[in-house]
């Protein structure tokens, strides 16, 4: 059996993984939704902070998660392929871990570069849940 800090960076690096398949299809809500923490935020590039569903004490707040839904409606980054350089991982405790890296996604002969981060969380049900995701175009 693997250390506990190596079984957190690769579940960390599959997780990251699920994300970008999700982000990158034609209509990642749904996936998204569940790869996420109740009160996520995404900071896309171009667009305000988006919350899922809550404000930052926690409590539901329906106007961001339109928004967000609205964000996230098709045709979202929709791309035909993506691929992640340069990750980084780094271990906060054994509950929470972040992964920084360089993203290139393909649509046709359309190319999108950027750097990511996302913070994770390992929820009671031993689930890891986005916290915060940021992409930063290159």
């Amino acid at each position: 059996m693997p250390p506990m800090h190596e079984r957190i960076i690769n579940d960390l690096i599959l997780k990251e993984r699920q994300l970008w398949t999700a982000l990158t299809s034609a209509d990642p809500a749904h996936a998204v939704n569940k790869l996420c923490s109740p009160t996520a935020n995404f900071l896309f590039p171009n667009k305000d902070i988006l919350a899922l569903n809550g404000d930052e004490s926690g409590k539901a707040d329906k106007k961001n998660e339109e928004k967000l839904q609205e964000v996230l409606a098709p045709p979202f980054h929709r791309f035909d392929d993506f691929s992640l350089m340069d990750v980084r991982t780094m271990v906060i405790d054994l509950m929470a871990g972040s992964l920084t890296y360089r993203v290139s996604a393909y649509r046709g002969k359309k190319e999108y570069n950027a750097t990511g981060s996302t913070t994770w969380a390992q929820g009671s049900d031993g689930e890891w849940r986005v916290v915060v995701h940021q992409e930063t175009l290159l």
